[in-house]
C-alpha cells in the first residue's frame, strides 16, 4: 500500500477511535460494544454497514492491551449490551498465556452468561520469537467451555489471504477490514 494511502487509513481510522460512544443505560438487544485495538479500529469502517439494523457502540484505541478488557466492561455496569466484539490481545506478550487465559476468563465472567462475547484470533508475526498460537488455543478452549464465547478465526482467514496484509504482517488492507467486518457481523447475527 502506497504510504499515502496508508497514512490516510491510519488517520481515518484514529478519527474513528477518538469519537467513541459507550452505550446508553437500557440499551435494546440489537445493541454491540465494539471495543478493541487498532485492528478494531480498522473493522469499525465497516461494521456498522454489515450491522444496519443493529446499534453499533465502539470502545477502540490503538495500541490497546487485553488486561484493559474486563476492567473496563465491568464499568459499564448494567448498560453493557447483550453482545460484545473484542479485539484485544495482538500488543500482549505471547509468552504471558496464562495471564491472557485469566483475561478471557475475567471477561466472559463481567459479561456473564446472558451475553455474546464474539472475539477474535489474533494475527501477528512472533514477538521476541513466540507465536501467538497460544493466545489463539485460549480463546477455542475458552468457547469450547462458554457457551457464550464466540470465536471469529482471523487467523484462518489471514492464512487463506495473506495478500491483505502488509510489511507489519498484523493490519490489513481494507479489503481486509472489510472481510473481517463481515465476518464479525455474520457470527453476530448467527450467533449471537
Amino acid at each position: 500500500m502506497p504510504r499515502l494511502a496508508r497514512a490516510l487509513v491510519v488517520l481515518g481510522a484514529l478519527v474513528c477511535a477518538s469519537a467513541f460512544s459507550l452505550p446508553a443505560a437500557g440499551s435494546g438487544n440489537r445493541t454491540v460494544l465494539h471495543y478493541g485495538d487498532s485492528l478494531a479500529v480498522g473493522t469499525d469502517l465497516y461494521l456498522d454497514r454489515y450491522l444496519a439494523d443493529w446499534t453499533l457502540r465502539s470502545s477502540t484505541d490503538v495500541s490497546r492491551h487485553a488486561a484493559d478488557a474486563p476492567s473496563a466492561l465491568a464499568a459499564l455496569g448494567p448498560s453493557l449490551p447483550r453482545v460484545v466484539v473484542l479485539s484485544v490481545g495482538t500488543n500482549d506478550d505471547p509468552g504471558a498465556v496464562s495471564d491472557f487465559r485469566r483475561i478471557v476468563r475475567q471477561t466472559v465472567a463481567v459479561a456473564g452468561p446472558s451475553r455474546c462475547v464474539v472475539w477474535a484470533t489474533i494475527v501477528r508475526p512472533p514477538y521476541r520469537g513466540v507465536p501467538y498460537s497460544g493466545y489463539n488455543q485460549v480463546l477455542r478452549t475458552a468457547a469450547a467451555q462458554h457457551a457464550n464465547l464466540v470465536v471469529l478465526d482471523w487467523a484462518a482467514m489471514a492464512r487463506t489471504h495473506p495478500g491483505w496484509f502488509g510489511a507489519d504482517g498484523v493490519h490489513p488492507s481494507m479489503s481486509g477490514y472489510r472481510a473481517r467486518a463481515a465476518a464479525t457481523a455474520r457470527l453476530v447475527r448467527e450467533r449471537c
